[in-house]
C-alpha cells in the first residue's frame, strides 16, 4: 500500500518514516531539512507498505503533489507541542485534502514525549479542521503509538477497498478470474484491469495470462478476507 506522510515543517515526518522502516529509508535533505522526500518500505502482517514522506516547506508544493498521486492513505503529522505551528498545519491539511480527496487519513499528534505537548482534546479544539479525523497521540522520537498509528490507517484503507479485496480473495486462481471480478463488482473490463494493475504494484496479487487470471498472495489472503486482522499485533 502507498502511504503519504505529510504535514508542516518540523512536525516529525522524517522520524515517523524512519521509525516505521526501522531506519531502512532514504532521506533527501539539506542542512537537516527534507527538500525532496523520505522513502522506505515496511512489512505489516504480510502487507507491503511503501512510505513517502513529503517536504514540509510551503515552496515544495509541486513535489508534494507528485508524491501524493495514487496514495492509498495519509499520515498527517502535527506538532502537539507548538501552538504556533497550527496555522501551517491548517494550510497543509487543506492542500492534502485537495490532492487526495476521500483518501483515508490518520492524524499523528506527534511529540507527546515533550512536557508541553497538548492532549488530543485540546488539539481538536485548537485545530477544528481536524473534525472527523482519527487523531492518535504518538512520539516519533520514542516510537510510542507509531505502530498503532500505521495499523489504524491500514485498517481504514483496507475497509475502503474491502469490496474489491473480498472479490480478489473469492476469485483468486480462477481461470476466468477477470470475468468473475467484473461480474462481482459490476464494472467493465478497463476498470477491473485497473484494479488488478493498482494492487499488483502494491504486491497484493500476481496477474497472469493476459489479465484473465490473477492470484492473491498467500501472505495477504487472510487480510483481504478480514481487514480486522491488521489491528492484531
Amino acid at each position: 500500500m502507498k502511504i503519504i506522510v505529510t504535514g508542516p515543517y518540523e512536525s516529525g515526518k522524517s522520524l515517523i518514516v524512519n521509525h516505521i522502516t526501522d531506519g531502512q529509508c532514504i532521506n533527501i535533505e539539506r542542512r537537516g531539512t527534507t527538500i525532496a522526500m523520505d522513502h522506505g518500505m515496511a512489512n505489516v502482517g504480510g502487507l507491503s507498505v511503501f512510505l513517502f514522506g513529503t517536504p514540509g516547506l510551503l515552496r515544495f508544493r509541486t513535489i508534494r503533489k507528485i508524491l501524493s498521486e495514487g496514495a492509498d492513505g495519509i499520515i498527517f503529522a502535527v506538532d502537539s507541542a507548538d501552538p504556533e505551528s497550527d496555522a501551517r498545519a491548517k494550510l497543509f491539511f487543506r492542500e492534502i485534502a485537495f490532492f487526495l480527496p476521500g483518501v483515508p487519513c490518520v492524524v499523528a499528534a506527534n511529540k507527546q514525549d515533550l512536557p508541553e505537548a497538548r492532549p488530543v482534546d485540546q488539539l481538536r479544539n485548537n485545530m477544528t479542521f481536524l473534525a472527523g479525523q482519527a487523531v492518535i497521540p504518538c512520539s516519533a522520537k520514542t516510537g510510542e503509538n507509531v505502530d498503532r498509528l500505521l495499523r489504524t490507517l491500514l485498517f481504514l484503507t483496507m475497509m475502503q477497498w474491502s469490496g474489491v479485496f473480498s472479490k480478489f480473495a473469492e476469485h483468486s486462481g480462477a481461470k476466468d478470474g477477470l470475468k468473475r471480478l467484473m461480474k462481482g463488482l459490476n464494472v467493465g473490463r478497463e476498470q477491473a484491469v485497473g484494479y488488478l494493475r493498482r494492487f499488483e504494484l502494491r504486491k497484493l496479487l500476481e496477474v497472469q495470462i493476459g489479465d484473465e487470471r490473477f492470484e492473491v498472495k498467500d501472505t495477504v489472503r487472510a487480510l483481504l478476507e478480514n481487514p480486522n486482522l491488521i489491528m492484531a499485533r
